[in-house]
């Protein structure tokens, strides 16, 4: 006769059943036909050239744009965290328990409009005819009209304006965990700012941190809306070439042989990160 424990298992092992096998379709298999299609599907009947596409990847062309998606992942993630530590830090701590709640709201609030509206908001924003010329135009008359838009510079101010939330998001949990008294201890032992932020805050933190890092830079790295509306030429990612190759060229292969490479990078960076004991924890709090 079974035992109680038993159906309880197999009632809970049915119940998971469903939501792991929507998963699988829907985060493993896509990966698996990518890859697949990169390697043998389009090389079918012919097996000789199955790493062809991915010898093509290796170009120097196309390494200096995955290369470019890599960096300028890494440094707009850096500015992101640069930006949310003191805010963070002055909500957690500072600012009146009243309106944390509401200022905390207002932070996040990119999280609730559409992304592309986001960026076609900084595209009116930046304009030769834009908000910000306009502006400096009424101050400083006779100024011509800047070229803000289509540079390093927009595309800096789109990324940091729209993936600030989820890196504030993630270290204000952690920074609300900061035991102020050790704060309190270390200025009556006579420590600098400077010394609490790097000895304490930042240590205390760092898990925190670094899970929304790990959560803004695969974004930040992959983004296709950003760079296609505020970028210019110069600016081109890993996803609009993949885009091109998909629609322009219409070389499957090819594209998915970019879109796996670029996926293995990111994939490798965050086992990187995650081989830390206590960024796994801070990740699964997040």
């Amino acid at each position: 006769m079974r035992s109680p424990e038993w159906a309880m298992r197999s009632r809970a092992l049915a119940l998971a059943a469903a939501p792991v096998a929507v998963a699988l379709a829907v985060g493993v298999v896509p990966v698996l036909v990518l890859f697949a299609e990169s390697l043998v599907w389009a090389a079918l009947p012919d097996l000789t050239g199955v790493l062809e596409a991915y010898a093509r990847v290796g170009r120097s062309v196309y390494l200096a744009v995955l290369g470019r998606s890599v960096l300028i992942g890494v440094l707009l993630t850096g500015a992101c965290l640069a930006v949310a530590y003191p805010v963070t830090y002055w909500l957690a701590h500072r600012c009146p328990p009243r309106q944390r709640v509401l200022l905390l709201v207002l932070l996040t609030l990119p999280l609730w409009l559409n992304y592309v509206v986001l960026n076609y908001v900084w595209v009116w924003i930046l304009a030769r005819g834009g908000l910000v010329n306009h502006l400096l135009g009424a101050v400083l008359p006779g100024l011509s009209p800047l070229r803000l838009l289509y540079t390093e510079l927009s595309l800096t101010v789109g990324f940091v304006y729209i993936y600030l939330p989820y890196v504030i998001l993630s270290l204000y949990v952690a920074m609300e965990r900061l035991d102020g008294e050790l704060l309190a201890a270390a200025a009556d032992l006579g420590a600098s700012r400077v010394r609490m932020v790097t000895d304490i805050i930042i240590p205390q933190t760092a898990a925190g941190a670094a899970a929304g890092a790990l959560i803004v830079y695969a974004r930040i790295a992959g983004a296709f809306a950003t760079p296609e509306i505020l970028g210019g030429p110069q600016q081109q990612l890993i996803a609009q070439l993949i885009t091109d190759a998909f629609l322009e060229v219409l070389d499957l292969r090819f594209a998915a042989a970019l879109a796996f490479s670029f996926l293995a990078v990111v994939a490798f960076v965050l086992l990187i990160g995650l081989t830390s004991r206590h960024l796994r924890r801070e990740v699964r709090r997040w």
